[in-house]
């Protein structure tokens, strides 16, 4: 990781009322989701970041320790810090569409998301109206809640405005939690989410990738975000089975709802 580098990209992530050890952590994994950083690649220690960054060492040290919690940095005792490997069926830190109430009613079951297929489609399609462009990038993706069941989503984004989600390895984007690739690409964050939902047989081939019978009921909803109040950035469809868990909707996408 060159210090030069994440100096540029703290300036491009600084900005008013967001502390310091958040533009940060915002920068490196800006870094990471670009590929500007690769797997593996050393992270500068904490001394060697004072030097260069105009933020205090316990700024540095905050950051860097919650890169360490959501596992986007790997410490290795008398070697350093490295950026982590990226592994299939990671689990998604802070979930918006997916935020399922454990039975202790305050935290959430853990999401575990796996890429099914990526694919670039031309010409109309769902997601047309809403994000207005010629072409989409389409991510199929099954997602594990908890060790109790499936979810089903499809996910669209226009390829010349977010060009991570065509470019980027699979790996990097199997456990993403998309929104917060998005705030990393473009600098701002998911201000607005539309969301419409109803009952609705899935089609046959997402109920075997659901492993439920093709007769199931589920509750499908239609996602429309934006950045800012007007501005379309992703579409999204997800299907979910029967369950007796709670799904806590939260108004505020940038919210993080049960987790700290």
């Amino acid at each position: 990781m060159n210090v030069s580098d994440l100096l540029q990209l703290l300036e491009r992530f600084s900005r008013p009322g967001v502390p310091k050890y958040v533009a940060l952590y915002d920068a490196v994994m800006h870094a990471v989701a670009s590929g500007l950083v690769a797997p593996g690649d050393r992270v500068p220690n904490e001394q060697e970041l004072a030097k260069v960054l105009p933020v205090s060492l316990g700024t540095i040290q905050r950051a860097l320790r919650r890169l360490v919690d959501e596992r986007v940095i790997q410490r290795r005792p008398g070697m350093g810090s490295f950026i982590s490997e990226r592994h299939a069926g990671a689990q998604m830190e802070r979930p918006f569409h997916c935020r399922f109430v454990d039975d202790s009613g305050v935290q959430y079951l853990p999401v575990f998301p796996e890429i099914l297929s990526r694919d670039t489609v031309a010409g109309p399609g769902p997601w047309t109206a809403h994000l207005r462009c010629v072409e989409v990038v389409r991510i199929i993706r099954r997602i594990r809640i908890g060790d109790e069941f499936y979810v089903h989503s499809t996910f669209a984004v226009d390829p010349v405005r977010l060009a991570v989600f065509r470019e980027a390895r699979l790996e990097q984007l199997d456990s993403e939690n998309f929104k917060q690739t998005i705030f990393r690409a473009c600098g701002q964050a998911i201000h607005k989410v539309d969301l419409f939902t109803r009952q609705e047989v899935p089609p046959p081939d997402i109920a075997r990738q659901l492993e439920i019978a093709e007769d199931t009921l589920c509750v499908a909803m239609r996602v429309h975000a934006f950045l800012g109040d007007s501005d379309p950035i992703y579409y999204q469809t997800i299907y979910t089975p029967p369950t007796p868990r709670e799904l806590h909707i939260v108004s505020d996408s940038r919210a993080p709802g049960f987790m700290p």
